[in-house]
């Protein structure tokens, strides 16, 4: 029988789709409300990883039952004394490595007839397998994430504040963006059981509002003309995740809602395509990334340049890897309903439509 080489990609597609089918999605799972969640991370670099294989790690922490969020490959744990113990199943996480012109052509891969546009960046893709902390011996116990709320919530108000785009509260009752006039539209704080829970809503508005187009002009969003089709729910997507990562980066613990109109749209897209996921995730740390670099007080051109400068690839063993991918005027956008607040319902069922 011949050889068929793994599709990596494909297995985490299909392992998220059996995961989505029973209502969990991995990123969901991963989060404590009496806790921080913590992005899988390398602890010899002490570097995040990123993009699709953040998404990996949560589905097989979730899968194993893993409370670490420390992964590395068995080489870097033997090379700090540590053991992976007999019998331990590794996941493989991806990692792409630019090379230049110079690299090419000692390596034989570049061919300038074949290869047309000369300028444009090459990389060498390789898979790297990594175990979590929970599978290795002598490895140090994880030092909790102590979450300072005060702390937490000043962050924040900070990314909103920096991000220049107006929130208008209202007793409305529901949460969206309005492309058309730029402005996120929140119900009052008095609305949410917790702080947390309105600024991850709030987080999430925001993640939306950065595809705009004078933004990061994210297709998904710039696209998006009607609520539930499959652009919008791929859109849907990725304000969730990116809402997820800045969550977890200051440190803010929120319930995120289960709606299943969204898992649905999120199923049809990864069955469409493998890669779904990944350009997802790409773009959900776009985002994150882009409102960071503003509440540091980057100027608006300086925040989009540190978005679309990662992310970032290293020479050697995967730490924060990341798969490089070749990759409605007024429509409300992830109309959010807080618990006891119950909305008009349109003709077309949807709750919270606007245009």
């Amino acid at each position: 029988m011949a050889y068929q080489k793994r599709d990596l990609r494909q297995e985490l597609t299909d392992s998220i789709i059996e995961a989505l089918e029973k209502g969990v999605p991995p990123w969901r799972q991963n989060w404590q409300t009496d806790k921080c969640l913590q992005m899988p991370y390398n602890p010899t670099t002490g570097k995040a990883y990123r993009g699709g294989n953040v998404i990996g790690l949560m589905l097989a922490s979730m899968k194993n039952q893993f409370p670490d969020p420390r992964w590395l490959t068995y080489k870097q744990a033997e090379s700090n004394g540590w053991q992976v113990r007999r019998g331990e199943r590794g996941t493989q996480v991806e990692f792409w490595k630019p090379i230049d012109r110079e690299e090419e052509t000692s390596l034989g891969i570049f061919d300038d007839e074949k290869d047309g546009d000369k300028n444009q960046p090459k990389f060498i893709h390789r898979v790297y397998t990594v175990f979590n902390a929970s599978q290795i011996d002598g490895i140090a116990e994880l030092a909790p994430k102590v979450k300072n709320e005060w702390e937490a919530i000043q962050s924040a108000e900070s990314i909103i504040k920096n991000s220049g785009v107006p929130i208008v509260h209202s007793n409305q009752g529901r949460a969206f963006y309005r492309k058309s006039t730029d402005t996120i539209y929140m119900p009052l704080k008095t609305a949410f059981p917790t702080a947390g829970d309105y600024y991850g809503v709030a987080l999430h508005e925001l993640a939306h509002a950065s595809g705009a187009v004078h933004r990061l002009n994210r297709e998904t969003l710039t696209a998006s003309v009607t609520f539930g089709n499959a652009t919008y729910a791929r859109e849907e997507l990725r304000a969730e995740l990116a809402s997820v990562f800045l969550a977890a980066e200051r440190g803010i613990s929120y319930n995120l809602e289960e709606n299943a109109a969204y898992i649905g749209g999120w199923l049809d897209a990864l069955r469409k395509d493998k890669n779904e996921i990944f350009r997802a995730a790409r773009d959900a740390h776009k985002a994150a990334d882009f409102l960071l670099a503003l509440e540091l007080n980057k100027s608006l051109e300086e925040a989009i340049a540190v978005a679309n400068g990662r992310p970032q690839l290293e020479t050697s063993e995967p730490s924060a890897v990341s798969a490089v991918e070749t990759a409605v005027d007024e429509a409300a956008r992830s109309p959010y309903i807080p618990r006891g607040i119950r909305p008009a319902i349109s003709a077309s069922g949807s709750a919270g439509m606007e245009w």
